[in-house]
């Protein structure tokens, strides 16, 4: 069933981009937090993830002029009506600028917040065997979007994830640009090759130098300048990583690849043999 939220005549004469749309779902969010509503009851009502409700919920709404501004919180109270009624299954929004009419379907997610959806869940599917890994200076994860071309574009946890009580938490939610320098050593291998997508960080030892040739996953070694790390085409023919550090530099593993569920596997399989060895 389709629901046509709102039809704006004449109302918007600015561009419509992703970011006005944004402000519409995060005006609805506060508008329904004031109600009582839950992150994850927005999230489920919005056809997004927990985390993306919340950082809908807390950006700091944009002031535009009349009658922009009023419109547009016109339209917001409007979606919140609909989200209220409990079927979100199928909207649209439909607005007419310049006597051209768009149509909007919900839920919308666009390659940024696919990209918060995948680190939230990679974060919760790894929780239990991060902290078997982790290294001294923890674990952290970062995943791109389809074009990321800079730091700005690559999602992570700021601050990494602590393990507390056999559990990996986050100090805050994933935030583009969370991460630089994970960030940017996932930008260096996409100069290789685009289509990876993800990476974590572990820590590096003779156990788990072990463990990756009984599963046979094939490593590279990086050459370290200083803080620097240095990638070539052949470190995206492997799917691991090994940084031997240095003086004042923790030695640390890289996993990535194309797919965070790839990536996935690998640590989980690290981390239940960590387990059966202990």
């Amino acid at each position: 069933m389709t629901y046509c939220i709102l039809e704006l005549i004449n109302m918007m004469p600015v561009e419509l981009t992703s970011n006005l749309f944004k402000e519409l779902r995060g005006r609805s969010c506060r508008i329904l937090a004031e109600e009582g509503w839950t992150q994850s009851r927005l999230g489920k009502a919005l056809g997004v993830s927990q985390v993306m409700a919340g950082n809908y919920l807390h950006t700091l709404p944009t002031r535009y002029k009349e009658p922009i501004e009023s419109d547009l919180q016109d339209a917001a109270k409007s979606l919140a009506v609909i989200l209220k009624e409990g079927d979100a299954s199928s909207w649209k929004l439909t607005i007419e600028v310049d006597n051209h009419e768009l149509n909007i379907n919900f839920p919308v997610q666009g390659s940024r917040e696919k990209t918060l959806v995948k680190i939230a869940n990679m974060r919760k599917r790894l929780a239990r065997v991060i902290p078997l890994l982790s290294p001294q200076v923890r674990v952290n994860i970062a995943i791109a979007t389809n074009e990321a071309a800079e730091i700005s574009d690559i999602a992570a946890f700021p601050g990494r994830l602590t393990p507390i009580g056999g559990q990996a938490r986050p100090l805050s939610s994933a935030q583009f640009g969370g991460s630089s320098h994970l960030s940017t050593l996932l930008l260096e291998l996409r100069k290789f090759d685009s289509s990876i997508s993800a990476i974590i960080n572990l820590r590096w030892d003779s156990i788990i130098s072990d463990i990756l040739s009984k599963f046979e996953i094939v490593s590279a070694k990086l050459e370290r300048n200083g803080e620097n790390l240095s990638v070539n085409k052949i470190s995206t023919e492997v799917e691991a990583l090994i940084d031997e550090g240095g003086y004042g530099f923790e030695p640390s593993l890289y996993i990535f690849g194309q797919s965070h569920e790839r990536v996935c596997k690998i640590v989980e399989d690290l981390g239940q043999s960590m387990e059966d060895m202990a």
